[in-house]
């Protein structure tokens, strides 16, 4: 065995590949996953970008009293799918306009003003502070901590509700879509309202075409093939006579490449044992 590890080893020299490449040679195919990369954001052409969808910073005039924009135009957010608007504010001081970001709640239209800061009133659109909402009041894109632009309920049909406000903490008590409740700073802003294009996913796609579409426009894949479909050199679950895979799924977290797929650093698997609890009178 040695003396032909020697000869593969010398025939590899000869062909100038590195240590990598050799591991590659007796292991077999590189692996989807691999091929696939670390991709931490979908990577997408600049021309498809709309920008960042965030509240802006607070300034002082929004902070102590309000600040007014009109809706110029609406977005589709390629990545999130969530509708966005754009709105221009007109700054009287240095006799000049801007622009901003923001996601679209449902019953908006063109040219509708959106009222932003302490002064707003808590009608669909207007993003004020949380101490400022009444109790019950549905709101999205809340922040989670002060100036920080929003990052909550900020997909497709969320809303978050406002169960109450404590003033002696300056602290306000939410329910998130999640159904779990939340205390956040009362100096918190939000938009009224609940983000539009709920229900998109209710819709069938009824054909592949446009599945494949859907996930190009993710930068992803499409179609994706069972691993356990596969031959034995794609992938560690692939091979045998029935489609199966042969040992645990489960593997380390310290696994190489080509070999870390399945159940990754699992710390339980299989079905969960309910126990059946008998009440006796």
């Amino acid at each position: 065995m040695q003396f032909v590890f020697c000869i593969a080893s010398t025939y590899l020299d000869k062909l100038y590949l590195t240590k990598q490449s050799l591991y590659m040679y007796w292991m077999g195919k590189i692996i989807s996953a691999q091929r696939k990369g670390k991709i931490g954001f979908q990577k997408q052409g600049s021309s498809r970008r709309i920008g960042k969808i965030s509240y802006k910073s607070m300034t002082n005039e929004e902070k102590y009293s309000v600040i007014k924009g009109i809706i110029s135009k609406f977005h589709i957010d390629t990545v999130k799918k969530v509708p966005a608007i754009k709105i221009k504010f007109n700054v009287t001081k240095y006799f000049k306009n801007y622009y901003e970001l923001y996601i679209a709640v449902e019953k908006l239209y063109l040219n509708k003003t959106i009222a932003c800061g302490l002064q707003a009133r808590p009608i669909t659109g207007n993003v004020l502070p949380l101490f400022n909402i009444p109790n019950g009041v549905f709101v999205c894109n809340v922040e989670e901590k002060e100036g920080d632009g929003g990052k909550l309920a900020r997909s497709a049909g969320a809303f978050v509700g406002v169960l109450s406000h404590s003033k002696y903490n300056n602290v306000t008590k939410l329910k998130l879509p999640s159904k779990k409740i939340k205390i956040l700073s009362s100096f918190c802003r939000a938009t009224i309202g609940v983000v539009a294009g709920g229900g998109k996913y209710e819709k069938p796609l009824l054909k592949a075409g446009k599945n494949y579409y859907k996930f190009k426009s993710l930068n992803k894949k499409y179609p994706i093939v069972r691993k356990v479909a596969s031959n034995p050199v794609d992938h560690p679950h692939g091979g045998g006579n029935h489609q199966h895979i042969g040992h645990p799924s489960t593997v380390s977290r310290r696994s190489p490449p080509g070999q870390k797929v399945g159940l990754i650093a699992a710390r339980r698997s299989g079905r969960k044992k309910s126990r059946k609890v008998y009440m006796t009178q």
